[in-house]
């Protein structure tokens, strides 16, 4: 038995899964896709906007605290919680040295987005470098990863994980990590979530979904 089980491949799912090696558990991550297909949709992220209170070396001038809040709160329309939304600013000024360890490159600003270049730090190679340090670091770490691997559910008790069910196998761990993504590809869903309009139509259907097909949302618990 693992002391840790994370159902998921992308950025979250690996981040979860090496802290949890750094700490001494024994981890296995199941990625539901092939591993060509690796890493959800953090294959198409590019960046990460850092808090800094001075330059750093692809960050130019500073982008405080307070800033950073502000600009959350507009994207948000105040619907955040701020201590959580702090916590996660404040923490944003110190990953990218833990980020590096693990294989992770930094670079400037690309053409066309030089107006980031005070609030973004872009990953050189883009999300799929990213992805691909981070499956790299852990492999070295020693965490168990397996690929076609999709969790279709979990099995509780008392509230609390005991196993999760993937390709009709049962498997216990001590504690899990759910990090499996939404269900932005399951176009069944979308129509459900997003209704019809007042001429009988279904706008998911003219949804161009970008990202993983892996995404489906299926996972539920038992």
């Amino acid at each position: 038995m693992h002391d840790v089980l994370v159902i998921g491949g992308g950025n979250a799912a690996l981040c979860a899964a090496l802290m949890a090696r750094e700490a001494g558990a024994s981890v296995l991550l199941l990625e539901a896709s092939p591993r060509e297909w690796r890493g959800g949709n953090s294959q198409h992220t590019r960046n990460l906007r850092c808090m800094h209170d001075e330059p750093q070396d692809v960050l130019v001038d500073a982008y405080p605290e307070e800033e950073f809040w502000q600009d959350l709160l507009k994207v948000t329309g105040g619907n955040t919680d701020e201590q959580l939304a702090r916590l996660v600013i404040r923490a944003s000024s110190t990953c990218r040295p833990w980020m590096r360890r693990h294989g992770v490159r930094f670079q400037p600003s690309l053409a066309g987005t030089l107006h980031l270049s005070r609030t973004n730090a872009f990953f050189m190679g883009g999300g799929k470098a990213l992805v691909n340090a981070y499956y790299r670091s852990a492999e070295n770490l020693g965490v168990e990863l397996r690929y076609d691997s999709p969790v279709d559910r979990l099995e509780l008790r008392d509230g609390r994980f005991v196993a999760a069910y993937a390709n009709g196998r049962r498997i216990e761990a001590r504690a899990c990590v759910l990090a499996s993504g939404g269900f932005e590809s399951n176009r069944d869903w979308l129509r459900e979530a997003w209704g019809q309009n007042e001429r009988g139509e279904w706008p998911a259907d003219n949804f161009l979904i970008r990202g993983t097909r892996f995404n489906q949302g299926v996972l539920s618990s038992t």
